[in-house]
């Protein structure tokens, strides 16, 4: 049962502060929003549904860094917060079993957002059949989440596999999340945007806001010999880079080969940018990279998903040389997202 608050906040209509109600208030309300889970305990129990590899991953999201200040984007914060914990399993080959939440609540945070945060967060939940099963509420300066996300696999691919002459494939489409990204800025303005269909702009906005992990083409990846994979979060030629050095490999990659996602060429060519470069640069896509032999990579028409060959793997120590349409393209054109 909900604790009873009373403020006279409420009584009057004004908004309540989510910090003003209490650690176990909030932590209340959410047991109320997920009642068929028992939250009571300080550890969750999951059962484990077949013998393999547990994966555990973590990941921060705080208001201003991950997600628009704008409270009007509170829900997709949440939203995309677990969206991204849940694509490192499904990176990692693996199958997401539960999420753990922990919030820090600052003082101005108010009970609407809470809920809405939330009500993202759980939508995703809902959609990927990953519950909430635990967590924990602090107060602090800035509102943020740490969702942790616990997974199993009967066949881990790591980042350290991929072996010289193995195909580099990538799934879906890219570019999406960045031009998505600029519409919310404002760095792509209305006259950028005025020759696109409305229905493109709307999937421009939610790859960025509600991204949508390819959940369970990790498994299928790894089950027809990929020998490396990672999700896109940091931006393509970055997450390459991450391949590359675990693996002790070169890589190569061509950038005229990369699948655009609608709406990316023309807003690029009107901020005279590259568009392939732009597809490159862009982070928190969640689409896979993976390597595998050419003979392995024949199976991939039985997956039924947009899989694209856009580059190899050669001997070397971990450096990765791109190319567009041929033309090398200098070192460091693209660095990735840095925290720091």
């Amino acid at each position: 049962m909900l604790r009873t608050y009373v403020d006279m906040n409420l009584v009057s209509g004004k908004q309540p502060h989510a910090w003003d109600l209490g650690e176990f208030y909030l932590i209340d309300r959410i047991r109320a929003l997920v009642p068929d889970i028992d939250l009571t305990d300080d550890c969750a129990q999951i059962e484990l549904p077949y013998e393999g590899t547990l994966l555990f991953t973590t990941d921060a999201a705080i208001r201003g860094v991950h997600f628009p200040e704008d409270s009007k984007y509170i829900a997709d914060g949440g939203f995309r917060a677990l969206a991204g914990a849940v694509s490192d399993i499904n990176a990692s080959a693996g199958k997401p079993l539960a999420a753990l939440l922990a919030l820090v609540i600052p003082p101005e945070l108010t009970l609407s957002e809470f809920d809405r945060f939330l009500s993202g967060l759980l939508e995703y939940s809902r959609h990927s059949e990953v519950p909430l099963v635990g967590g924990n509420i602090s107060r602090g300066d800035r509102f943020g989440a740490t969702i942790s996300v616990i997974g199993s696999s009967n066949k881990v691919v790591t980042r350290s596999g991929a072996r010289p002459d193995d195909l580099v494939v990538l799934s879906g489409s890219i570019g999406g999340s960045e031009i998505g990204r600029m519409i919310i800025s404002g760095e792509a303005s209305d006259a950028d945007i005025k020759s696109l269909d409305s229905e493109i702009i709307g999937t421009l906005l939610y790859r960025h806001l509600r991204p949508l992990p390819p959940l369970g083409l990790g498994e299928k990846l790894a089950a027809i010999g990929a020998t490396s994979m990672v999700d896109i979060s940091d931006g393509l030629i970055a997450d390459v880079e991450h391949i590359a050095e675990a693996s002790g490999v070169n890589i190569h990659i061509e950038l005229g080969k990369l699948p655009l996602y609608p709406g990316v060429t023309e807003i690029a060519q009107r901020h005279r940018i590259e568009p392939a470069i732009l597809a490159a640069e862009s982070g928190e896509e969640f689409e896979l990279i993976a390597t595998m032999s050419l003979k392995d990579a024949e199976e991939l028409e039985k997956l039924q998903m947009p899989m694209t060959v856009i580059g190899r793997v050669r001997s070397g120590n971990g450096f990765v040389d791109v190319t567009l349409n041929g033309e090398p393209i200098p070192p460091g054109f693209s660095e990735g997202w840095k925290h720091f």
